[in-house]
């Protein structure tokens, strides 16, 4: 009797693992589109528009650190950290 149910407990164990189901991975066909000759060659996009720098405070934070950049009409703070170090510069 033991080893009728264990015959039958792995027989249903190897069922279960053959029966996993697989995944599918998409095909992913390239497609070009050609233009009509008779359209013309599109336009560049236009420069950006340069922004001058204007009074206030900017913070960087990224994987290389954390910068901050304070400033107005007269005075210029800069603090850099970062894994090399610390760094301070005031301007006025």
């Amino acid at each position: 009797m033991k080893r009728i149910k264990l015959l039958l407990g792995a027989l249903s164990i190897m069922a279960m693992v053959s029966c996993k189901q697989k995944e599918e991975v998409p095909v992913v066909i390239p497609v070009t589109v050609e233009a009509p000759e008779n359209d013309p060659a599109p336009l560049p996009p236009p420069p950006p528009k340069e922004v001058p720098d204007k009074d206030g405070t900017s913070i960087s934070i990224g994987k290389n650190g954390v910068d901050i950049n304070t400033q107005n009409s007269t005075k210029t703070t800069e603090v850099s950290v970062n894994k090399d170090g610390a760094a301070v510069e005031i301007k006025k």
